[in-house]
């Protein structure tokens, strides 16, 4: 699969020139997931908790659909528009992500696409099959 590209219903489509994911060699590249439903493309109700816990959902996805876990990851981004949003962020990251944890690099962003509070990706290695 070295080389190969992802993508999977089970997230929602991207909306630019890029697929969920990317492979090469062991390792993959997830594009950044934000807080919108697969099934409808919107972003999920209840802000910034309920649209990160989705994009960690949607993240789960397309690393199942590569071959990967979340135990998998080596190392997310994470951006965020809103500064009072750090807290939950650790939070929400922390119940997701066990040990070891992924390094991981967080920022606060001036705006995110169509207004999403939150967004992330990551990078994993691959489980031998």
């Amino acid at each position: 699969m070295s080389g190969s590209t992802v993508t999977t219903d089970r997230a929602p489509e991207p909306r630019g020139p890029y697929p969920h994911s990317r492979i090469d060699g062991d390792l993959v590249f997830v594009t950044g997931q934000i807080g919108r439903d697969p099934a409808t493309g919107d972003f999920v109700p209840g802000g910034f908790a309920a649209e990160f816990e989705q994009a960690i959902a949607n993240l789960t996805a397309i690393l199942a659909e590569s071959g990967a876990t979340l135990a998998d990851v080596l190392h997310a981004t994470v951006q965020f528009v809103e500064e009072d949003d750090l807290d939950a962020m650790n939070r929400i990251f922390g119940a997701h992500f066990g040990d070891p944890r992924p390094a991981r690099t967080s920022y606060g962003v001036a705006f995110l696409w169509k207004g999403a509070k939150v967004q992330i990706d990551a990078v994993a290695r691959l489980r031998p099959r």
